[in-house]
């Protein structure tokens, strides 16, 4: 039996206002683990993913607020908690999903990120992308996702080109894939979504597609549990795919097979995963990817939104100008 999206999206609302935490303005992990940058954008992005008005719970400005604070003025990162609410995950991931987090909740930066200001040239853009081994175990592609606010800022077609020039140094041209030594099915999706954004197909899409069929599960997902891997597929074989019109039925198939296993997991494990925002946050986007791709099976009004590869949800004044905003 298909879940309805409609009772998913009240579960969400209602369990990720409960998340709300009065003291800081941020938004819990769970019971045991308080606020967080990694958690407090989640709720956000799938509060705007099941197509909730209400993207803070009505906290909008205290979250506005825990947020903006985040920011360290004299250097302008944004961290995540490196204990388990943060998953291991880099300070440039937290400033890609904090950008992104304050313009759904129509703010914006209160410091321009200097930390990345040598990077705002193309000089100093080549410098960093060769300042890092992105195929060693410890490149993140997390890093170059906290780029996109620049891309998108800066308005430079130059600056643009070498940044996508940089990253296709990465890609192997055999599996399509990224990086060159192995398969990292999430960094083949961000750099994606990347070209995406900008209305560009990444080189060797064909071969990615390929890639990305061979590596999906019995189980129908691309990983033991659904996470980020499986949307990430999700997306690859929906958006990409439909793009180029390449093994159309193949990918259809492999979407099916994917929500057939989605709706299930989510039934017997949804409680389970609401107990992580970050895991859930996946769940909630595969299903708005899978809406998308079968709309007759996912009926739901308002409809779910995936604009993870929409590029004016990265832009930022504060960067465009080149200053610190209004700190008030």
């Amino acid at each position: 039996m298909t879940l309805s999206l409609d009772e998913v999206r009240e579960t969400i609302c209602q369990w990720t206002a409960s998340l709300w935490d009065p003291q800081t303005g941020g938004f819990r992990h769970n019971a045991e683990i308080g606020p967080n940058v990694m958690s407090t954008t989640d709720v956000v992005w799938m509060r705007y993913a099941v197509n909730e008005t209400d993207l803070a719970a009505g906290h909008r400005e205290e979250v506005i607020s825990y947020l903006q604070g985040c920011q360290d003025p004299s250097t302008g990162k944004i961290c995540h908690d490196p204990g388990p609410a943060g998953q291991g995950h880099s300070c440039g991931h937290a400033f890609w999903q904090t950008v992104r987090a304050l313009n759904l909740l129509g703010a914006d930066l209160r410091h321009f990120p200097h930390h990345l200001r040598s990077a705002c040239t193309v000089k100093g853009l080549e410098r960093w992308f060769d300042a890092v081994d992105w195929d060693g175990p410890e490149s993140n592609h997390h890093e170059v996702l906290a780029l996109t606010p620049l891309l998108v800022s800066l308005d430079d077609p130059e600056w643009a080109d070498t940044y996508y020039r940089k990253i296709a140094q990465q890609q192997d041209p055999e599996t399509g894939a990224w990086p060159r030594s192995r398969v990292n099915i999430s960094r083949t999706f961000a750099y994606t979504a990347l070209h995406r954004a900008a209305g560009r197909m990444p080189p060797e899409p064909e071969r990615m597609l390929d890639t990305i069929f061979s590596l999906q599960r019995p189980s129908g997902f691309w990983e033991d549990r659904p996470r980020f891997l499986t949307m990430d597929s999700i997306y690859l074989l929906l958006r990409p795919a439909r793009k180029l019109d390449y093994r159309r039925l193949e990918a259809d198939q492999a979407l099916a097979r994917a929500s057939v296993a989605l709706d299930e997991f989510y039934r017997l494990h949804g409680a389970q995963v609401r107990d992580n925002p970050h895991s859930m946050s996946a769940n909630v986007h595969a299903f708005a990817l899978l809406q998308e791709a079968f709309p007759e099976r996912y009926p739901c009004e308002p409809p779910f939104r995936f604009h993870w590869d929409r590029a004016e949800a990265y832009y930022s004044d504060v960067i465009a100008c080149g200053c610190d905003g209004q700190t008030a």
